[in-house]
Formats: structure tokens, C-alpha cells, sequence
């Protein structure tokens, strides 16, 4: 991956990336357990600085926050832009209730939303989904401030 060391839209985004990834950990979980994706258009991303810029500052905002161990993962395809970042640290003990009752709340949540949709065919967004995820990023960037 290439370097992007001193280039302004890195560090936009990496100032942008690190409130957002913050809240995507569990409350109560000690800043563990966190995980980020971003679903783009192809020419929006382009117009960030590209996949790669993006990776490269969710990488940054991640560390930033302790996330010793991480995963990035994306790419572009004909139809979307994604990318992504998850915390892969293991969970001190202390943490690992707290962080797995999200997680599973998390899921509850999405399976009621998919239940109601299949129920009255609404659409509905589901708290911290890619959708949701990528509404909050674009509005953080549109802002300028950190999110």
C-alpha cells in the first residue's frame, strides 16, 4: 500500500475516522470490540483520495485508538467502493461480557428489522449498519469536523 504520509485528505479523514470508529465499540467494552465499513460510490471514494487513502486512514484512527491488532479490508468494484476495519485485539476478560452482549444485540436488532420488513415491507435502516455507518461518515466529511 502506498504511502500517504503528509497528504492533506489523509489526514482529513483520519480526524474524521477516529470518532466514528470510538463509537463503533461496545459501551462498557473498555474501547474493544470495535469494527468500521464504509460502502461507497466508485466515484465518490475517488473523489476521497481512493480505497487505498481511505484503508490507509481507517488503519491510522484505528491504531490512534490502541487497535494494536487490526484488519482492513476493501477494494473497488464496478458497482461500490468498499472499505472497511476491524478490531482484532483479544478482549480482556474484564471487557468480554460487555462486548459480547453487544455483539449479540447487534444481531437481535438486525433480525427484528429484517422480521418487520418482511411483516409490512417498509424499509428500515438498522442501528449501526454499513448503511448507517456510511451516512454517519459522509455527514462527518461534509462537516469537516470530526465526527
Amino acid at each position: 500500500m502506498p504511502s500517504f504520509a503528509g497528504d492533506p485528505r489523509h489526514e482529513r479523514l483520519v480526524a474524521v475516522l477516529v470518532p466514528l470508529l470510538r463509537r463503533s465499540c461496545p459501551p462498557d467494552g473498555g474501547g474493544f470490540g470495535g469494527a468500521y465499513e464504509l460502502r461507497l460510490a466508485v466515484d465518490e471514494a475517488e473523489a476521497l483520495g481512493g480505497v487505498d487513502l481511505i484503508r490507509s486512514a481507517m488503519r491510522k484512527a484505528a491504531r490512534s485508538l490502541g487497535w494494536s491488532r487490526l484488519q482492513t479490508f476493501g477494494g473497488s468494484y464496478p458497482q461500490v467502493a468498499v472499505a472497511g476495519v476491524v478490531d482484532q485485539r483479544e478482549v480482556p476478560e474484564e471487557f468480554a461480557a460487555a462486548v459480547e452482549e453487544y455483539r449479540m444485540g447487534r444481531m437481535r436488532a438486525s433480525a427484528e428489522v429484517v422480521s418487520q420488513t418482511l411483516q409490512d415491507g417498509r424499509r428500515r435502516a438498522v442501528p449501526g449498519s454499513v448503511y448507517v455507518t456510511t451516512q454517519e461518515f459522509r455527514a462527518a466529511v461534509d462537516e469537516g469536523v470530526p465526527g
